[in-house]
């Protein structure tokens, strides 16, 4: 009887270590996804944040407030994502500009701080690129924690649903949260020309407005 109580009371300690240490590592792996979860959040309204204040500075840079509008607001934002690329030349008016009179004719003659323009335009668009960059970084780590070990892959898919509803991916008013947000935030914005020849395969060339 004594022997069969000893021999019980190894199994139940053995079986206690056991449970402690799984919901030791358990939690663990909870706070980690919650972490890596929490910084996508935080980031993805970053980018937009980024973007959005690279806007506002541009209308304060040419003194248009007045001016602001989805025309010029989509043209800024090709401009920061790169429409723009190699046709920004100091001085010589460049593709970016000529968008800009051709949506707003009486600007033509205003265009004397093109130079100093072109600048805050190329320190915009690197800073957005870095802010872009970041977020893939943080999702390629995350996805690859959530897929890397046996055990691990099944606790954090099976035992904690992570993806998890903590995962939110705002955009104004509307939120998508899980694999969804983790989908969406992978949805790096992009021109459309790019976009266009993502799906097409076809790249053609740019097009100055004005050139033949």
């Amino acid at each position: 009887m004594r022997k069969s109580l000893i021999i019980g009371g190894v199994i139940l300690g053995a079986f206690l270590v056991i449970a402690i240490s799984l919901y030791g590592y358990i939690n663990s792996t909870r706070s980690t996804g919650i972490t890596h979860e929490t910084g996508l959040n935080a980031q993805y309204l970053d980018n937009q944040n980024e973007l959005s204040s690279f806007k506002s500075s541009f209308y304060e840079q040419v003194g248009v407030a007045n001016l602001k509008s989805d025309k010029l607001d989509q043209i800024l934002e090709d401009a920061v994502k790169g429409r723009y690329e190699g046709k920004m030349e100091p001085g010589t008016g460049g593709s970016m500009f000529s968008a800009i009179t051709e949506a707003y004719p009486d600007l033509k003659g205003q265009l004397d701080l093109y130079d100093r323009i072109v600048d805050f335009v190329r320190a915009g668009r690197e800073a957005y690129k870095q802010k872009q960059s970041k977020l893939l970084d943080q999702l390629r780590a995350y996805d690859k924690w959530r897929q890397d070990g046996i055990v691990r892959s099944i606790i954090v898919k099976s035992v904690l649903g992570i993806p998890s509803e903590a995962l939110e991916a705002r955009i104004g008013t509307t939120v998508t949260r899980g694999v969804a947000a983790r989908d969406q935030m992978y949805v790096i914005v992009l021109t459309s020309d790019t976009k266009k020849a993502y799906e097409t395969g076809v790249d053609e060339p740019m097009k100055v407005p004005g050139g033949r």
